[in-house]
């Protein structure tokens, strides 16, 4: 008799670690959506390691540029600094806001001390110059290994649940 009523506990306390390990969140990841569908296209596992950096080269002038970000508390993208090589359109002159510096060294260009905070990054990558790479935990990351050139994609950082982490494609695995 005792075994009867066992039986209905431990199909309940199994369906429940299930869906506790398939659908709450899991782990940490920077993510890379569909902007369109919001289909999870692929994803980086975050650790302790909160600092990340965008490179692509200059659609106009064909030079480097580099975006340095922070993952904050809040699970959003924090801009410290911006580093370029060259001046021509579309890059700033100076530091914009107050308590941002504008360095020149060794024929580069660096705005730092920048604390520009975004929920998500939105991005358009590269058909022409296919050259968007995600630095992190020394690391390199081509987004065109993962995504196709010519994707509109949502960079964000998001806590994944296992069935999330299954579907996307992981760049560390």
């Amino acid at each position: 008799m005792q075994k009867k009523k066992m039986i209905p506990i431990l199909i309940i306390l199994i369906t429940g670690v299930f869906f506790a390990a398939v659908f709450l969140p899991f782990r940490q990841a920077i993510t890379f959506h569909h902007q369109q569908s919001g289909e999870l296209i692929s994803y980086i596992p975050a650790s302790d390691k909160t600092d990340f950096q965008l490179s692509y080269t200059h659609s106009i002038h064909q030079s480097e540029v580099i975006d340095f970000y922070q993952i904050t508390q809040e699970n959003e993208i924090r801009q410290i600094a911006l580093e370029y090589e060259d001046l021509a359109i579309g890059m700033p002159s100076n530091a914009m806001y107050e308590g941002e510096t504008f360095v020149e060294e060794d024929g580069k260009y660096r705005i730092e001390n920048m604390n520009r905070v975004f929920p998500s990054i939105n991005l358009h990558t590269s058909q022409v110059v296919v050259s968007h790479v995600i630095h992190y935990r020394d690391k390199d990351y081509a987004l065109d290994d993962y995504i196709e050139p010519g994707t509109f994609i949502t960079i964000s950082i998001k806590q994944l649940t296992l069935s999330e982490l299954l579907r996307g494609v992981g760049m560390d695995d």
